[in-house]
């Protein structure tokens, strides 16, 4: 038995001290595991260091690394669950919670390391529970997580304790998966970049602008997390444009899917006629992955409007879903497709009561879009878009919904009043804790308060109306949806509408799909507080993503990937891909064809990597776990003292094999 006495002292400017992760690494045989002790805001591991055969030739690196290289360095025994866990932790104490506070994951989870560890436990007797074994991820803050308040970024909620995981949690969980943490948004996701009870994150990128639409981007936690290299992914949501934007300014993938595909069940609905789960991933190829684990029949439906709804009759989610979505991987798919892109999104029409802005730079990538399409085989055709115009009905000869006896004239009534309001009150009662057991007891003005000396408040302009309204709508008693007069001609009027607007049209158009940048501008983050900034951001094309209301309402699918990057402000936009109803699997292939072609993607610039966020293990001498013999971990007895700007640390550490090597990190920064 090896026994080591450890001393680090850390003297100097004066500090806050979110963590200190303490690392320790065997010389010999044995699978990464973690002792996880917590004193205060202490956090120690210990990881063993790889031992050697012949095998691999390979060098990983945190930055941008994809589920695939995760997989392959802890397969082959070079990187541990909890080693990897570890790296995104130091990224996190120094970008998100200190120096530039990107602020994106307001919300830790206190077993991320325990979770992590038992991957790799279960790694090295040769259990591999699915394809995100060990992979850390984060979701955002309305999504429920067993144990972690569900807050969705108000402060009414701010204690709101979940007692289950929300379903795509629970996949990704029984896949192996660990969670780092709880991702920044408003409050109940009813805008985009306002600040709600953790804030609001910030772009890693430029920190004049904004990490998502104002109005609409109400993700952008998981965005700045996943482009920051915080996670592997993050599980976003859409109500309008809240997965899209954020996804458009971080050069992400994002994938909304068509109605029932993904369970939402367990999620904070704000439209639940509208909403949908968003998964952000740095490549296709990763959101394919993830899309093979979170795309799976729910057989509980309530929660979730489409699959509990029986007006419309929806695919059975294995009746779309490949058998596996890495099946979808084919860079030819756009050979010989019609593509349309409609005139108004890339400055080219400019009718309408409100027409789209479009930044000269984004026309500039657009144009490079356009050619790398046509490279790749596809006809690219520019074309009205009649889908929106009539959705909006603000130009000449264009008929709405309602006008054309589609569904009610009172369908925003019933909507907003009645379904957001049960749709609220049932998932509250679902949650489960007794300390909030209904929205009667919650005073509207703590739901979303608009920040002092912001823009809104001097305008006068706050929301507690709308949550009185749903409150006294609550307490007057709200009948089970599926019973509202209307209910069932707003859903089929709904369904109808797409079909003639989109799909019957396409067909005449003889097109494959639609393509269009994600967004016409980009906000700038003084948004909040300056009235010029705050006028800009409120413009058609930079409110929200392109087509504003239209895809959720109607149930379009779509998926997104980066053009490239603005060369005036720095900051990414993608390229949209849409298409009929359940052509999800088309659009997937499409989307992974262009970025395979393309590679568009750029590295978020104000995050640069950390010490340690390299592993080489070229030189193929790595055991893989489950052939190892010692499997118990190091033993750490560790205590931490900080006076004045002096921290110390101080314990022992033991192991049969001895320690290698000792990092210490204060707030992430290697202290060695």
């Amino acid at each position: 038995m090896d026994l080591e006495s450890i001393t680090a002292v850390r003297s100097g400017r004066p500090i806050t001290c979110n963590a200190w992760l303490f690392w320790l690494r065997k010389f010999t045989g044995n699978i990464p595991n973690s002792v996880l002790v917590v004193m205060g805001s202490l956090f120690m591991s210990a990881v063993f260091m790889p031992t050697t055969d012949a095998s691999n030739t390979r060098i990983f690196s945190l930055q941008e690394a994809t589920i695939k290289q995760m997989q392959q360095a802890m397969e082959a025994g070079a990187l541990s669950s909890v080693e990897l866990t570890t790296m995104y932790l130091n990224r996190i104490y120094a970008y998100d919670l200190n120096g530039i506070k990107l602020n994106s994951i307001p919300v830790l989870n206190p077993r991320v390391l325990e979770e992590a560890a038992e991957a790799d436990r279960l790694r090295s007797e040769g259990i591999i529970l699915g394809p995100l074994h060990g992979i850390p991820y984060t979701v955002k803050d309305s999504y429920m997580v067993a144990g972690l308040t569900v807050a969705a970024g108000s402060p009414a909620f701010k204690k709101l304790m979940a007692k289950d995981d929300a379903f795509t949690v629970k996949k990704i969980r029984e896949s192996g998966g660990v969670l780092i943490g709880k991702t920044n948004m408003p409050p109940m996701a009813a805008g985009g970049m306002q600040r709600g009870v953790y804030g609001r994150a910030e772009s890693p990128y430029n920190a004049d602008y904004l990490t998502a639409a104002w109005s609409s981007g109400s993700s952008n936690g998981s965005a700045t997390a996943t482009a920051a290299n915080f996670a592997a992914f993050g599980m976003g949501e859409e109500t309008i444009s809240s997965g899209r934007s954020p996804a458009s300014n971080n050069a992400l993938a994002a994938y909304t899917p068509s109605r029932g595909l993904i369970s939402i069940r367990g999620n904070w609905p704000l439209y639940p006629i509208r909403d949908v789960v968003v998964p952000h991933t740095r490549t296709v190829e990763d959101m394919l992955r993830v899309l093979d684990v979170v795309v799976a029949d729910d057989p509980i439906t309530e929660g979730d409007l489409w699959r509990h709804q029986k007006v419309v009759q929806l695919p059975a989610v294995t009746s779309v879903r490949p058998k596996t979505y890495l099946e979808l991987r084919d860079p030819n798919s756009l050979k010989g497709r019609r593509v349309g892109v409609p005139k108004m999104y890339i400055g080219k029409d400019f009718g309408g009561s409100d027409p789209v802005r479009v930044r000269p730079s984004i026309i500039e990538l657009w144009d490079k879009a356009a050619a790398d399409l046509r490279a790749l085989g596809a006809d690219v055709i520019e074309i009205d878009f009649p889908l929106q115009n009539n959705y909006e009905g603000d130009r000449v000869g264009t008929r709405t919904m309602e006008e054309r006896g589609l569904i009610p004239l009172n369908w925003m009534e019933l909507e907003f009043n009645y379904i957001n309001s049960y749709a609220a009150e049932e998932f509250l009662k679902s949650v489960g804790d007794p300390n909030f057991p209904s929205w009667a007891n919650i005073n509207p003005a703590t739901v979303f308060p608009t920040p002092p000396a912001s823009v809104d408040a001097c305008r006068g302009f706050n929301r507690n109306s709308d949550y009185k309204l749903l409150i006294d709508t609550i307490k007057a008693g709200v009948q089970p949806i599926e019973k509202l007069p209307g209910f069932a001609a707003m859903l089929r009027g709904l369904e109808e509408t797409r079909k003639i607007d989109l799909e019957n049209w396409m067909k005449a158009e003889k097109l494959d799909l639609i393509v269009f940048p994600a967004n016409g501008n980009i906000g700038k983050a003084n948004a909040d507080v300056n009235n010029v900034s705050y006028e800009e951001a409120l413009q058609n094309g930079n409110l929200y993503s392109n087509t504003n209301y239209v895809l959720r309402h109607l149930g379009i699918p779509s998926v997104s990937v980066s053009m490239g990057t603005m060369k005036d402000t720095g900051i990414p936009v993608n390229l949209t891909f849409i298409g009929p109803a359940y052509s999800d699997n088309d659009l997937l292939r499409y989307a992974y064809a262009y970025e395979f072609a393309t590679n568009n993607r750029t590295l978020a610039t104000r995050v640069s990597p950390l010490f340690d966020e390299i592993l080489d293990y070229s030189d193929g001498k790595t055991v893989p776990p489950v052939q190892r013999t010692d499997k118990l971990p190091p033993v750490l007895v560790l205590n931490a003292s900080l006076a004045g700007t002096t921290l110390t640390i101080s314990g022992t550490a033991k192991d049969t094999s001895k320690i290698a090597t000792t990092r210490i990190y204060v707030n992430g920064i290697d202290t060695i």
